[in-house]
């Protein structure tokens, strides 16, 4: 198990270098200029915007600023904000708890809802129950989240008048008031999200509730909630956990988009300021960060599967 989790921690590290790479030149790839977001087009002249090119070091070849880029944010260190003046750690560590807040309920909901709906569509195979949680997966998938959010807002902020529409309040404000500014976020990035898991969920269990062992199981007088859940289940984990990583990876990558609906002042809106005033060091941060966490929940992803299948702990 150690040697299994040491060559995952092992081929981690590449992918964090090609990510930082990938990052820093498709960022810069991007057409537009950070000095015309920052000073604008009209009564500048030449001289004033070469100046500011240089002390932005952006006179430089694109490969120089790489190679003097890299071992910096190799250490955390990705400068400062173009636009706020400050580290780029240092906004991120205030707004990414929000984003994080957002991604985990949405997940712990995903969670609490797919895959029970799964395991029972998986059961009553053909059954009312398989056709229903069916029609709702597909629904949940086909629905674009911001579409739905601003459904959410129409009818239980607008009309009913029950939840805020937008903003966001801290848990210093109460548990309420922080609770209450993220039900409508959570329950647009988690729709789809439940429909993905109930899928994924119901296809592993039918797939292993065919093995000849689940019969033998049964043959020998198992109740058939033992069976399911500590024959079955176990046995089809693996692929759950694969689908609920994924899932997660892209609730953060959703987040830049439910974010901007519902007004949170998380990493994802961040990105998206940052990606328009063409605030490299912004916007090359935020992403690394939200891409770190993605590749370190795979990573666990890929850990928790020694535990549900010991002959994946490959020794050679």
């Amino acid at each position: 198990m150690l040697e299994y989790a040491l060559r995952r921690v092992l081929a981690f590290i590449p992918t964090i270098f090609i990510t930082l790479t990938l990052i820093f030149f498709i960022t810069r790839l991007v057409p537009g200029s950070p000095i015309w977001a920052l000073i604008g087009h009209q009564s500048v002249d030449a001289a004033q915007i070469d100046a500011i090119t240089k002390e932005l070091g952006l006179d430089r070849p694109l490969i120089t600023q790489y190679l003097e880029w890299l071992p910096r944010v190799l250490t955390g260190d990705f400068g400062n904000s173009i636009f706020y003046g400050r580290p780029v750690a240092q906004i991120v560590a205030d707004r990414f708890p929000v984003t994080l807040y957002l991604t985990t309920i949405a997940m712990i909901v995903t969670i609490a809802i797919g895959m029970p709906l799964g395991i029972v569509a998986a059961i009553r195979r053909g059954g009312v129950t398989d056709y229903a949680s069916n029609t709702f997966s597909s629904l949940g998938m086909a629905m674009p989240s911001f579409w739905l959010g601003f459904l959410l807002i129409i009818g239980f902020s607008v009309l009913l008048n029950w939840l805020p529409s937008s903003g966001y309040r801290s848990p210093d404000f109460g548990i309420w008031q922080w609770l209450s500014r993220l039900i409508l976020p959570v329950i647009a990035q988690s729709l789809a999200q439940i429909g993905l898991v109930v899928r994924m969920t119901r296809a592993s269990m039918i797939e292993v509730l065919g093995q000849e062992y689940i019969t033998m199981a049964r043959a020998k007088g198992l109740s058939e909630s033992r069976v399911v859940l500590k024959h079955a289940l176990k046995n089809a984990m693996i692929q759950i956990v694969t689908v609920i990583g994924l899932t997660f990876a892209l609730g953060l990558g959703g987040s830049v988009i439910i974010e901007n609906v519902f007004a949170l002042p998380g990493l994802g809106q961040l990105i998206t300021i940052a990606a328009v005033r063409r605030d490299y060091p912004m916007l090359e941060g935020g992403i690394f960060y939200l891409t770190l966490v993605a590749l370190v929940v795979n990573l666990a992803v890929d850990l928790t599967y020694a535990f549900f299948n010991p002959r994946i702990r490959y020794t050679g």
